[in-house]
């Protein structure tokens, strides 16, 4: 038997690199084979949706001055926890900008998105490298065993409309942030219910 589940993920998301970080390195107790299918989503098309707002309206931060103190001290925090190497290229209100390498990643599958995904995780998490260059995206697509040329074919403006579409059909089906699994129809959000979510695949195997 192999889970195929399906993972939600935003490279911008710190929770999201947790949960790769986890399912690269942490004991799941997994006797089953699992296929980890990334889905790559834009995380402020949810966010705008969530608003009422239309996908690619300018950004709002929508976070009380409290509860964005309390995210920064608990990313920090978890990763400690988790024993996740955290060194950001970046420092709030700074952000990133992910969307050249979710477009690459919305053209891999298989084994080369998956290790590509978690290429671009390290760059932008511990690594301090520029994921919006494309030599950075073109180094991890090879390191991933796929074909450089796949990055400058993802500037093609039609790749990031048909991911908007997607991260829109994605949030229609449930899925409201970033790191989601889904499994047998079942969400699992956020890192720390991969514990929960690997629970279900062991019951479900007989284990």
């Amino acid at each position: 038997m192999t889970a195929r589940i399906d993972t939600y993920y935003d490279f911008r998301s710190p929770y999201a690199y947790f949960a790769d970080y986890r399912v690269r390195h942490a004991d799941l107790g997994l006797a089953t084979k699992v296929e980890w299918i990334g889905r790559p989503i834009f995380i402020d098309v949810i966010l705008n949706l969530q608003s009422a707002r239309e996908p690619w309206a300018p950004y709002i931060d929508t976070l009380i001055p409290p509860k964005r103190a309390y995210l920064m001290a608990d990313i920090r925090r978890m990763a400690a926890f988790y024993g996740a190497p955290f060194k950001p290229s970046w420092k709030w209100p700074n952000r990133p900008n992910q969307i050249p390498a979710l477009c690459v990643a919305s053209l891999l599958s298989g084994r080369v998105e998956e290790v590509f995904r978690s290429a671009v995780f390290e760059g932008l998490w511990h690594e301090q490298r520029d994921i919006s260059d494309p030599a950075v995206l073109r180094e991890a697509v090879v390191r991933a065993g796929g074909d450089p040329a796949i990055v400058a074919q993802a500037d093609d403006p039609n790749v990031r409309d048909a991911l908007t579409s997607r991260t829109v059909e994605a949030y229609g089906n449930g899925v409201f942030g970033t790191p989601t699994f889904v499994w047998d129809g079942e969400i699992f959000f956020g890192a720390d219910r991969l514990d929960v979510l690997a629970w279900k695949v062991k019951r479900a195997a007989g284990g």
